[in-house]
Protein backbone atom coordinates (compact mmCIF):
# COMPACT_ATOMS: atom_id res chain seq x y z
CA UNK A 1 0.00 0.00 0.00
CA UNK A 2 2.56 2.60 0.84
CA UNK A 3 4.05 2.75 -3.04
CA UNK A 4 0.60 4.92 -3.82
CA UNK A 5 1.13 7.16 -0.82
CA UNK A 6 4.36 8.46 -2.13
CA UNK A 7 4.34 12.32 -1.37
CA UNK A 8 1.00 12.81 -1.44
CA UNK A 9 -0.18 15.75 1.05
CA UNK A 10 -3.38 16.92 2.23
CA UNK A 11 -3.62 19.67 -0.77
CA UNK A 12 -3.16 16.77 -3.33
CA UNK A 13 -6.63 15.78 -1.78
CA UNK A 14 -8.11 19.35 -1.09
CA UNK A 15 -8.26 18.36 1.96
CA UNK A 16 -7.17 20.81 4.96
CA UNK A 17 -4.16 20.93 7.66
CA UNK A 18 -4.69 19.73 10.96
CA UNK A 19 -4.82 22.47 13.13
CA UNK A 20 -8.14 24.02 11.16
CA UNK A 21 -9.87 21.31 12.83
CA UNK A 22 -11.73 17.67 12.60
CA UNK A 23 -12.95 16.70 8.42
CA UNK A 24 -16.38 15.61 8.05
CA UNK A 25 -17.19 13.05 5.68
CA UNK A 26 -18.11 14.90 3.32
CA UNK A 27 -14.51 16.73 2.68
CA UNK A 28 -12.84 13.12 2.15
CA UNK A 29 -12.98 12.65 -1.67
CA UNK A 30 -16.26 11.40 -2.50
CA UNK A 31 -16.73 8.87 -5.49
CA UNK A 32 -18.75 10.57 -7.83
CA UNK A 33 -15.27 12.46 -8.41
CA UNK A 34 -13.69 9.31 -9.33
CA UNK A 35 -10.35 9.88 -7.16
CA UNK A 36 -7.30 7.62 -7.92
CA UNK A 37 -5.70 4.65 -5.79
CA UNK A 38 -3.54 6.18 -4.44
CA UNK A 39 -6.11 9.12 -2.84
CA UNK A 40 -8.44 6.78 -1.72
CA UNK A 41 -5.77 4.27 -0.34
CA UNK A 42 -4.25 7.91 1.55
CA UNK A 43 -7.95 8.69 3.01
CA UNK A 44 -8.34 5.14 4.25
CA UNK A 45 -4.97 5.41 6.14
CA UNK A 46 -6.16 8.13 7.94
CA UNK A 47 -9.55 7.11 9.23
CA UNK A 48 -7.82 4.02 10.24
CA UNK A 49 -9.42 3.70 14.72
CA UNK A 50 -6.92 0.98 15.67
CA UNK A 51 -7.45 1.24 19.59
CA UNK A 52 -5.68 4.17 21.90
CA UNK A 53 -3.48 2.26 24.50
CA UNK A 54 -4.09 4.40 27.19
CA UNK A 55 -1.90 7.00 25.80
CA UNK A 56 -2.09 9.34 29.51
CA UNK A 57 -3.80 8.46 32.85
CA UNK A 58 -4.42 11.06 35.81
CA UNK A 59 -1.57 8.79 38.28
CA UNK A 60 1.33 8.41 35.48
CA UNK A 61 2.28 10.19 32.51
CA UNK A 62 6.19 8.73 32.80
CA UNK A 63 4.75 5.84 30.51
CA UNK A 64 2.91 6.44 27.43
CA UNK A 65 2.15 4.21 25.12
CA UNK A 66 2.78 4.76 20.72
CA UNK A 67 -0.52 3.42 19.42
CA UNK A 68 -0.65 4.10 15.27
CA UNK A 69 -1.38 7.84 14.95
CA UNK A 70 -3.75 9.35 12.42
CA UNK A 71 -2.44 12.08 10.36
CA UNK A 72 -5.63 14.08 9.83
CA UNK A 73 -8.77 14.06 12.26
CA UNK A 74 -11.81 12.93 10.80
CA UNK A 75 -15.26 12.80 12.91
CA UNK A 76 -17.07 9.63 12.78
CA UNK A 77 -20.53 10.39 11.89
CA UNK A 78 -21.18 9.20 8.30
CA UNK A 79 -18.22 7.13 8.16
CA UNK A 80 -19.57 3.60 7.79
CA UNK A 81 -21.38 4.53 5.35
CA UNK A 82 -19.20 6.20 3.32
CA UNK A 83 -16.83 2.74 3.39
CA UNK A 84 -19.69 0.79 2.60
CA UNK A 85 -20.02 2.67 -0.73
CA UNK A 86 -16.53 2.01 -1.29
CA UNK A 87 -16.67 -1.22 -0.62
CA UNK A 88 -19.96 -1.73 -2.61
CA UNK A 89 -18.40 0.40 -5.43
CA UNK A 90 -17.28 -1.57 -8.52
CA UNK A 91 -13.91 1.30 -8.56
CA UNK A 92 -14.54 0.62 -12.51
CA UNK A 93 -12.38 4.10 -13.39
CA UNK A 94 -9.03 2.41 -11.56
CA UNK A 95 -7.52 0.38 -14.18
CA UNK A 96 -5.23 -1.94 -12.29
CA UNK A 97 -7.27 -4.78 -10.30
CA UNK A 98 -4.52 -4.96 -8.08
CA UNK A 99 -5.13 -1.13 -6.57
CA UNK A 100 -8.96 -2.37 -6.60
CA UNK A 101 -8.47 -4.90 -4.04
CA UNK A 102 -6.04 -2.84 -1.76
CA UNK A 103 -8.84 -0.23 -1.83
CA UNK A 104 -11.54 -2.68 -1.09
CA UNK A 105 -9.52 -4.10 1.79
CA UNK A 106 -8.43 -1.36 3.37
CA UNK A 107 -12.03 0.02 3.46
CA UNK A 108 -13.68 -3.28 4.59
CA UNK A 109 -10.67 -3.23 7.62
CA UNK A 110 -12.01 0.46 8.55
CA UNK A 111 -15.33 -0.69 8.49
CA UNK A 112 -14.77 -3.75 10.57
CA UNK A 113 -12.67 -1.12 13.23
CA UNK A 114 -15.82 0.48 13.89
CA UNK A 115 -17.77 -2.73 14.85
CA UNK A 116 -15.76 -3.02 18.35
CA UNK A 117 -12.70 -4.59 19.56
CA UNK A 118 -13.85 -7.49 18.63
CA UNK A 119 -14.39 -7.09 15.02
CA UNK A 120 -10.84 -5.33 14.81
CA UNK A 121 -8.96 -8.55 13.82
CA UNK A 122 -5.32 -8.84 14.45
CA UNK A 123 -3.37 -5.58 15.88
CA UNK A 124 0.04 -4.60 16.93
CA UNK A 125 0.96 -2.24 19.38
CA UNK A 126 3.43 -0.72 21.36
CA UNK A 127 3.66 0.47 24.94
CA UNK A 128 6.70 2.57 26.74
CA UNK A 129 7.29 1.66 30.63
CA UNK A 130 9.12 3.20 32.71
CA UNK A 131 12.85 2.23 34.79
CA UNK A 132 12.33 4.91 37.25
CA UNK A 133 9.37 5.61 39.72
CA UNK A 134 7.28 8.50 39.00
CA UNK A 135 8.85 10.59 41.98
CA UNK A 136 12.46 9.86 40.71
CA UNK A 137 11.93 11.01 37.12
CA UNK A 138 10.12 14.01 38.52
CA UNK A 139 13.05 14.82 40.27
CA UNK A 140 15.22 14.04 36.41
CA UNK A 141 13.27 15.99 34.68
CA UNK A 142 12.65 19.20 36.90
CA UNK A 143 9.31 20.48 38.57
CA UNK A 144 7.23 21.06 35.45
CA UNK A 145 3.78 23.08 34.87
CA UNK A 146 1.09 20.74 35.56
CA UNK A 147 -0.46 21.26 32.64
CA UNK A 148 2.98 20.27 30.62
CA UNK A 149 3.67 16.50 30.18
CA UNK A 150 6.76 14.84 31.63
CA UNK A 151 10.01 14.13 29.54
CA UNK A 152 11.61 11.30 30.95
CA UNK A 153 14.96 10.61 29.11
CA UNK A 154 14.76 7.80 26.46
CA UNK A 155 17.05 6.06 28.77
CA UNK A 156 14.77 5.36 31.59
CA UNK A 157 12.20 4.62 29.03
CA UNK A 158 11.82 0.62 27.17
CA UNK A 159 9.15 0.20 24.45
CA UNK A 160 7.80 -3.18 24.62
CA UNK A 161 5.53 -4.13 21.14
CA UNK A 162 2.93 -6.46 21.83
CA UNK A 163 0.39 -8.45 19.10
CA UNK A 164 -3.01 -9.12 19.69
CA UNK A 165 -5.01 -11.24 17.72
CA UNK A 166 -8.39 -11.22 16.94
CA UNK A 167 -10.36 -11.23 19.42
CA UNK A 168 -13.74 -13.63 20.61
CA UNK A 169 -15.43 -13.71 23.38
CA UNK A 170 -13.77 -17.18 24.80
CA UNK A 171 -10.33 -16.23 24.19
CA UNK A 172 -10.27 -12.31 26.12
CA UNK A 173 -6.73 -13.60 27.40
CA UNK A 174 -5.33 -12.09 24.07
CA UNK A 175 -6.03 -8.51 25.16
CA UNK A 176 -4.44 -6.21 26.52
CA UNK A 177 -6.12 -4.45 29.47
CA UNK A 178 -5.65 -1.64 31.27
CA UNK A 179 -4.63 -3.63 34.67
CA UNK A 180 -1.95 -5.39 32.74
CA UNK A 181 -0.26 -1.68 31.53
CA UNK A 182 -0.98 0.45 34.70
CA UNK A 183 0.93 -2.90 36.74
CA UNK A 184 3.63 -2.98 33.86
CA UNK A 185 4.16 1.09 34.66
CA UNK A 186 3.99 0.70 38.79
CA UNK A 187 6.59 -2.00 38.78
CA UNK A 188 9.41 0.17 39.34
CA UNK A 189 7.75 2.03 41.97
CA UNK A 190 6.83 -1.23 43.69
CA UNK A 191 10.00 -2.60 44.12
CA UNK A 192 10.50 -0.15 47.30
CA UNK A 193 8.29 -2.63 48.96
CA UNK A 194 9.77 -6.21 47.79
CA UNK A 195 12.96 -7.44 49.26
CA UNK A 196 16.48 -7.93 47.19
CA UNK A 197 15.25 -10.98 44.83
CA UNK A 198 18.07 -13.66 44.94
CA UNK A 199 20.20 -13.66 41.77
CA UNK A 200 19.34 -16.79 40.66
CA UNK A 201 15.87 -16.99 41.64
CA UNK A 202 13.21 -16.24 38.97
CA UNK A 203 9.87 -14.58 39.01
CA UNK A 204 6.81 -16.15 38.54
CA UNK A 205 3.94 -14.35 36.33
CA UNK A 206 0.31 -16.30 36.60
CA UNK A 207 -1.97 -15.33 33.69
CA UNK A 208 0.25 -13.36 31.46
CA UNK A 209 -2.25 -13.01 28.64
CA UNK A 210 0.06 -10.98 26.28
CA UNK A 211 2.91 -10.80 28.63
CA UNK A 212 2.95 -6.73 29.13
CA UNK A 213 3.51 -7.11 32.87
CA UNK A 214 5.92 -10.17 32.70
CA UNK A 215 8.26 -8.62 30.00
CA UNK A 216 8.31 -5.47 32.08
CA UNK A 217 9.07 -6.90 35.34
CA UNK A 218 12.12 -8.78 33.13
CA UNK A 219 13.84 -5.67 32.79
CA UNK A 220 12.88 -3.64 35.98
CA UNK A 221 13.98 -6.36 38.12
CA UNK A 222 17.15 -7.65 35.82
CA UNK A 223 15.52 -11.35 36.99
CA UNK A 224 14.39 -14.52 34.58
CA UNK A 225 10.35 -14.11 34.17
CA UNK A 226 8.20 -17.19 33.64
CA UNK A 227 5.27 -15.98 31.78
CA UNK A 228 2.44 -18.64 32.37
CA UNK A 229 -0.99 -19.17 30.85
CA UNK A 230 -3.49 -21.70 29.79
CA UNK A 231 -2.53 -23.54 26.49
CA UNK A 232 -4.65 -21.57 24.32
CA UNK A 233 -2.89 -18.29 25.35
CA UNK A 234 0.14 -19.66 25.41
CA UNK A 235 1.14 -19.70 21.46
CA UNK A 236 0.80 -16.20 20.84
CA UNK A 237 2.40 -14.93 24.28
CA UNK A 238 5.46 -16.80 23.04
CA UNK A 239 5.48 -14.88 19.68
CA UNK A 240 5.26 -11.51 21.72
CA UNK A 241 8.28 -13.16 24.18
CA UNK A 242 10.36 -13.97 20.95
CA UNK A 243 9.59 -10.50 19.41
CA UNK A 244 10.72 -8.74 23.09
CA UNK A 245 13.57 -10.95 24.23
CA UNK A 246 16.34 -8.69 22.95
CA UNK A 247 15.11 -5.25 24.14
CA UNK A 248 14.12 -7.20 27.91
CA UNK A 249 17.57 -9.01 27.76
CA UNK A 250 19.47 -5.62 26.86
CA UNK A 251 18.10 -4.09 30.36
CA UNK A 252 19.30 -7.41 32.09
CA UNK A 253 16.16 -9.48 32.24
CA UNK A 254 15.60 -12.94 30.43
CA UNK A 255 12.03 -14.68 29.84
CA UNK A 256 10.55 -17.71 29.84
CA UNK A 257 6.69 -19.10 28.73
CA UNK A 258 5.27 -22.24 30.42
CA UNK A 259 1.53 -23.74 30.04
CA UNK A 260 0.22 -23.37 33.60
CA UNK A 261 -3.63 -24.28 34.48
CA UNK A 262 -4.59 -23.13 38.06
CA UNK A 263 -6.76 -26.17 38.55
CA UNK A 264 -3.72 -28.37 38.55
CA UNK A 265 -0.49 -25.77 40.09
CA UNK A 266 1.91 -29.09 40.22
CA UNK A 267 1.62 -29.68 36.36
CA UNK A 268 4.34 -27.24 35.44
CA UNK A 269 7.78 -27.37 34.34
CA UNK A 270 9.74 -24.82 32.20
CA UNK A 271 13.29 -24.77 30.79
CA UNK A 272 14.72 -22.97 33.36
CA UNK A 273 12.63 -24.28 36.18
CA UNK A 274 11.89 -28.18 37.21
CA UNK A 275 8.80 -27.74 38.61
CA UNK A 276 9.67 -27.79 43.09
CA UNK A 277 6.77 -26.22 44.86
CA UNK A 278 7.71 -22.96 46.80
CA UNK A 279 10.24 -21.97 44.28
CA UNK A 280 9.17 -18.20 43.59
CA UNK A 281 10.20 -15.07 45.78
CA UNK A 282 7.75 -12.75 43.32
CA UNK A 283 4.70 -14.03 42.03
CA UNK A 284 2.50 -11.75 39.57
CA UNK A 285 -1.23 -11.30 38.56
CA UNK A 286 -2.63 -8.74 36.54
CA UNK A 287 -7.00 -8.60 36.25
CA UNK A 288 -6.88 -12.39 37.57
CA UNK A 289 -10.68 -12.37 38.23
CA UNK A 290 -13.81 -13.52 35.80
CA UNK A 291 -15.37 -15.97 37.76
CA UNK A 292 -16.47 -17.34 41.18
CA UNK A 293 -13.84 -19.99 40.84
CA UNK A 294 -10.79 -17.78 40.02
CA UNK A 295 -9.83 -16.78 43.57
CA UNK A 296 -9.89 -20.15 44.86
CA UNK A 297 -7.87 -21.15 41.74
CA UNK A 298 -5.70 -18.47 41.90
CA UNK A 299 -4.90 -18.73 45.79
CA UNK A 300 -3.79 -22.89 45.31
CA UNK A 301 -1.44 -21.27 42.47
CA UNK A 302 -0.52 -18.72 45.02
CA UNK A 303 -0.26 -20.86 47.84
CA UNK A 304 2.15 -24.00 45.58
CA UNK A 305 4.31 -21.62 43.94
CA UNK A 306 5.51 -18.92 46.82
CA UNK A 307 8.47 -19.55 48.47
CA UNK A 308 7.61 -19.89 52.26
CA UNK A 309 10.19 -17.21 53.42
CA UNK A 310 9.33 -13.61 55.00
CA UNK A 311 10.95 -12.00 52.03
CA UNK A 312 8.31 -13.89 49.59
CA UNK A 313 5.86 -11.43 47.90
CA UNK A 314 2.55 -11.28 45.55
CA UNK A 315 1.65 -8.20 43.32
CA UNK A 316 -1.70 -8.14 42.07
CA UNK A 317 -3.54 -5.21 40.05
CA UNK A 318 -7.43 -5.71 39.66
CA UNK A 319 -9.85 -3.77 38.26
CA UNK A 320 -12.80 -2.65 41.02
CA UNK A 321 -15.73 -4.11 38.33
CA UNK A 322 -18.75 -3.86 40.53
CA UNK A 323 -20.14 -7.00 38.90
CA UNK A 324 -16.72 -9.15 40.69
CA UNK A 325 -16.72 -7.07 44.55
CA UNK A 326 -17.44 -10.37 45.50
CA UNK A 327 -15.18 -12.07 44.15
CA UNK A 328 -12.07 -9.66 45.31
CA UNK A 329 -13.14 -10.12 48.78
CA UNK A 330 -12.97 -13.71 48.56
CA UNK A 331 -9.34 -13.31 46.89
CA UNK A 332 -8.35 -10.90 50.25
CA UNK A 333 -9.99 -13.38 52.62
CA UNK A 334 -8.14 -16.24 50.95
CA UNK A 335 -4.79 -14.77 50.45
CA UNK A 336 -5.26 -13.79 54.39
CA UNK A 337 -6.16 -17.31 54.93
CA UNK A 338 -2.51 -18.80 53.69
CA UNK A 339 -0.52 -16.60 55.80
CA UNK A 340 -0.33 -13.40 53.52
CA UNK A 341 -0.88 -9.94 54.47
CA UNK A 342 -0.85 -6.42 52.81
CA UNK A 343 1.93 -4.91 53.16
CA UNK A 344 1.07 -1.63 50.65
CA UNK A 345 -1.83 -0.81 48.43
CA UNK A 346 -3.56 1.86 46.37
CA UNK A 347 -5.92 2.76 43.91
CA UNK A 348 -5.32 4.06 40.49
CA UNK A 349 -7.09 5.43 37.39
CA UNK A 350 -6.37 3.96 33.69
CA UNK A 351 -8.30 3.58 30.32
CA UNK A 352 -9.67 0.66 28.44
CA UNK A 353 -10.49 0.30 24.95
CA UNK A 354 -13.19 -2.23 25.24
CA UNK A 355 -15.65 -0.46 22.76
CA UNK A 356 -18.41 -0.76 20.68
CA UNK A 357 -16.50 0.73 17.88
CA UNK A 358 -18.61 3.71 17.32
CA UNK A 359 -16.04 6.50 17.88
CA UNK A 360 -16.76 6.79 22.12
CA UNK A 361 -14.80 8.35 24.20
CA UNK A 362 -11.80 5.42 25.82
CA UNK A 363 -13.37 3.70 28.92
CA UNK A 364 -12.07 4.78 32.13
CA UNK A 365 -10.94 1.83 34.74
CA UNK A 366 -10.38 2.05 38.93
CA UNK A 367 -7.88 0.05 39.51
CA UNK A 368 -6.94 -2.41 42.97
CA UNK A 369 -3.06 -2.67 43.51
CA UNK A 370 -1.86 -4.86 46.36
CA UNK A 371 1.47 -5.72 47.51
CA UNK A 372 1.04 -9.58 49.55
CA UNK A 373 3.91 -10.60 52.07
CA UNK A 374 3.99 -13.03 54.51
CA UNK A 375 2.48 -12.55 58.37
Amino acid sequence: MEKFRTNLKASDLGLQDEEEGPLDVLDLPQLYTRPPAPVLLSTLADLSSQPSSWESTPRSRSGISTPLKRKRKIRNEGVPQYLTKIISSPLAWIEDDGEKELVWEAASQRLSERSGRTAMGAITRSFAIPLLPETEVHQAVGVVNAEQELAPDADDIVELTLYEPALTADNLGLKTWASSYLLAKQLSALQQYIPNLPQDAAILELGAGTGLVGMAAGFVFQRNVILTDLPEIVPNLEKNVRSNASVVSSHGGTLSTAKLDWTKPDDFEADVYAGSPNSFPLILAADPIYSPEHPKLLVNAIEYHLRTDVAARVVIETPLRDAYAPERKDLRDRLSSIGLQIIEEGEEIGYDDWSSGQGEELAEVRCWWSVWGRL
